[in-house]
Order: C-alpha cells, then structure tokens, then sequence
C-alpha cells in the first residue's frame, strides 16, 4: 500500500490536482479500485476506523470515493472522532489566513499520535473526486479497521 500512496503524491506533483484526461483518468481510478482493502465495502459499513498508531479515528463510514488522486473513506461529522484530531502543523494557514481561508478545498488534519494520518475536511467541491463538501476523508492505507 506504501507503493500506492507514492503513486497517488507523484500524480498530484505532476498533475498538481488539475482533473486527469479521460484515458488515465479511467486507468487510475480502476488501479485505486483493484487494491482497496477487501475489508472495505464501498457503500459504508458501521466499523471503527483507526490510526496505524492506534487512535480512534471513525465510527462508521458513508462510502469510499475513488477519485483521480486516490480512493478516500467518506464519513460525516456524526462519525468523526474530532477530539483525536488537530490541524497539521504548518497547515494552520487554511484556517488562520483571510487571504487564503475562504478559497482553501480543504482543512488538513491528523491525528493526535505520531500516525501523520492525513484527514481531509472538505470545504468546497473539486472537479477530480466526488468529496462533499462538510465531510471527511482518510486513505484506505492509512487506517485499521475493527467491528464496532
């Protein structure tokens, strides 16, 4: 999985988030759907999502958005254990800056472990995922998962 999150960070330097061609949009979208984790279902399950440090991250999840730059669990903010949450630091801009707030797609979070989880809470739509905005995002690769 280390392989695919490498393969989802160059996209992005490359492509810088812009919406992919129509032939590779298609090629990456089929990549990230063959390696979810078969513990996974794409239409939400009622599992607890955790960190690979251990902290509890999700109790349930909406779907699994597979996008241009990778495939996302969706849950709502009901699901969202945010006080295991803290913005990232040197992210604190997307929240901080007038200039910057009020145009920012997303507000970058992690946990509050050493995991360096990154977890999105989506502000504005993008043309390269179905995200919603209010909701939040986390990588398949990034989480553990267990029966609630």
């Amino acid at each position: 999985m280390e392989n695919l999150l490498k393969f989802q960070e160059e996209l992005a330097t490359k492509y810088k988030y812009k919406k992919l061609k129509p032939d590779i949009s298609s090629e990456v979208r089929d990549k990230y759907l063959r390696n979810i984790p078969e513990c996974l279902s794409l239409t939400g399950d009622n599992v607890q999502l955790f960190s690979l440090q251990g902290t509890l991250i999700s109790t349930g999840y909406v779907r699994i958005v597979i996008g241009d730059y990778g495939a996302f669990i969706e849950f709502d903010k009901s699901q969202a254990c945010k006080n295991n949450y803290r913005v990232k630091k040197g992210q604190e801009y997307r929240i901080n800056d007038p200039g910057y707030n009020q145009k920012v797609k997303y507000i970058w979070l992690t946990a509050k472990d050493s995991s360096n989880i990154k977890i999105y809470y989506q502000k504005r739509e993008v043309s390269y995922a179905d995200y919603k905005p209010e909701m939040l995002y986390v990588s398949p690769y990034e989480v553990t998962i267990s029966s609630i």
